[in-house]
């Protein structure tokens, strides 16, 4: 009776065994099979971010944007080309006995050198008319730096060419309405771009042709009338008279104008005479405070000039 109960007992820890799965081996197989499976998801999960990196990376390398968006040369390409001026002239020589103009021109680039052409097309200079010694060129070029989206934000140098109808020889070049250049005293082939002055500016001296680019350094308005107080060949002293008030006409009750007299310092340099510094006091302190080495021979003797808002007597 006895080994009845336990042959009895050991079948109910079979139906038991059974009751609860499958074997212990067959267990440790499905749960080999489970981590087996999370470790895959793992390897994708990191294979992914992986590879969003890298395209991140590629997209900065080749200058696309890393947001999904449109890329910049795509975006670029819808923007319209539009013909214009470039932003600057920087230097012009002859080629081919004098018949050709080589003009090299600031043209829109885009920033870090990349896509280049996206920015810059068609640069052309033509002859528009050749008269009283000056030959008229216009030079063009399309772009799309005018929308900032296009990328083109700096700049970088190119060439074109323009044919001659005749050697250029002494005939000054006028390139765009602003920049004059003339073969008279440059370094062949270059041309020497002229100044505020012109291209062939008086000597600097005690001449009237002096004295008006003297006055033309002064900045003052238009009309202005100059007379000469010293001028020894390297200072001089100019009084320049304006007129102020009202432009109306003759003066009246209604119209009131009067004319202003200011004393203008200058030295003479290589090509022209550059302001020092103004007053209307008498003698040299104003001139000698800005520059010592100002002659006293020039200032001393100098009145004060009269203001013309004040009532009393002149400043000094």
């Amino acid at each position: 009776m006895v080994i009845a109960g336990v042959a009895r007992g050991s079948g109910d820890a079979g139906g038991a065994m059974e009751k609860s799965g499958e074997p212990g081996a067959a267990r440790g197989a499905r749960v080999l099979t489970i981590v087996g499976a999370l470790l895959a998801v793992v390897l994708v999960v990191c294979g992914a971010v992986l590879f969003t990196r890298g395209g991140h990376e590629e997209a900065k390398a080749a200058g696309r944007p890393d947001d999904g968006g449109t890329p910049r040369a795509t975006a670029a390409a819808a923007i319209p080309w539009q013909r214009g001026a470039p932003s600057s002239i920087d230097a012009v020589r002859t080629e081919g006995g004098g018949r050709t103009l080589a003009v090299t021109v600031q043209v829109a680039a885009a920033a870090g050198g990349h896509g280049e052409e996206r920015c810059a097309r068609g640069l052309r200079g033509v002859v528009d008319t050749v008269e009283h010694g000056t030959v008229y060129v216009t030079v063009t070029y399309e772009s799309r730096s005018a929308d900032r989206r296009s990328g083109c934000t700096v700049s970088r140098p190119e060439t074109t060419r323009v044919r001659l109808p005749k050697a250029v020889g002494d005939q000054q070049v006028f390139i765009n309405s602003q920049d004059v250049f003339t073969a008279h005293g440059a370094k062949a082939p270059a041309l020497r771009r002229c100044g505020d002055q012109g291209c062939d500016p008086a000597p600097v001296g005690c001449t009237g042709a002096s004295y008006q680019q003297a006055l033309a350094d002064a900045d003052v308005p238009q009309h202005s009338q100059w007379d000469r107080r010293g001028c020894d060949g390297r200072w001089m002293v100019l009084d320049i008279s304006s007129r102020t008030g009202a432009a109306c006409g003759d003066p009246g009750p209604d119209c009131v104008s009067g004319v202003r007299t200011t004393r203008w310092f200058y030295r003479a340099t290589a090509d022209a005479w550059r302001a020092i510094t103004t007053t209307q006091t008498a003698g040299c302190a104003a001139v000698r405070r800005a520059e010592p080495a100002f002659p006293e021979a020039l200032c001393a003797g100098l009145a004060a000039l009269r203001d013309p808002s004040a009532t009393g007597e002149p400043a000094g």
